[in-house]
């Protein structure tokens, strides 16, 4: 799967080398929302999600036509609840998460823009914790041992966002989904599901 990540993340390096940068515009700024993630994998059953939180900053460079490349640095929370081999657990993972995303841009009117994209993003893992049968949270590590947690994670972000433009600044409202490549907890095969919540604002530079 991680060989299905470096692809993805040379086709968009490919198309931003080969697209024009005439009368590129750059955008900087900063995001903040909520998740609601869960865990899937062969292992794990009676799934259940859980809400999180993610901020962080963002650059955004489009070019003259209605294509726009954006690259984020967030800190994100993912994780859910299921039962895996007959223990009822819990999972907290943090990350400190890049995803570079290539975005179509339709405008609506003078005002709004419409957004539809789709990338890769690489995330290093920051924090994990776990509750076993509704226990007390504890470090993943301390709380079972066997487990692999692994310390980087491949993941697809793909949605569509709605931008107002003032007239130096903008808001957006994103919807993402992030399709985890590469598993979570290695030997049990456990791989992250996050919808993302997000509002940006951001000011042309």
């Amino acid at each position: 799967m991680r060989r299905t990540g470096f692809a993805t993340l040379g086709m968009i390096l490919v198309a931003l080398a080969w697209a024009s940068p005439a009368r590129a515009q750059l955008s900087l700024g900063v995001a903040a929302g909520a998740t609601y993630s869960s865990m899937g994998g062969t292992l794990i059953t009676s799934t259940d999600s859980d809400w999180g939180a993610l901020m962080g900053g963002w650059g955004n460079y489009r070019l003259e036509s209605n294509l726009a490349f954006q690259f984020e640095a967030n800190w994100v929370q993912k994780g859910g609840r299921g039962t895996v081999e007959g223990i009822r657990d819990d999972f907290d993972l943090d990350y400190v998460e890049l995803p570079l995303t290539a975005q179509l841009v339709v405008g609506l009117s003078p005002t709004w823009d419409w957004n539809l994209y789709g990338g890769i993003a690489l995330a290093f893992q920051t924090s994990c914790q776990v509750s076993q049968n509704e226990g007390a949270k504890e470090d993943c590590e301390q709380a079972e041992p066997t487990w692999s947690f692994a310390s980087t994670e491949w993941s697809v972000p793909f949605g569509t966002s709605f931008s107002y433009r003032f007239s130096r600044s903008a808001l957006t409202a994103d919807f993402r989904y992030s399709y985890g490549l590469s598993d979570a907890i290695e030997n049990l095969r456990l791989r992250n599901r996050s919808w993302q919540f997000i509002l940006r604002w951001g000011f042309g530079v």
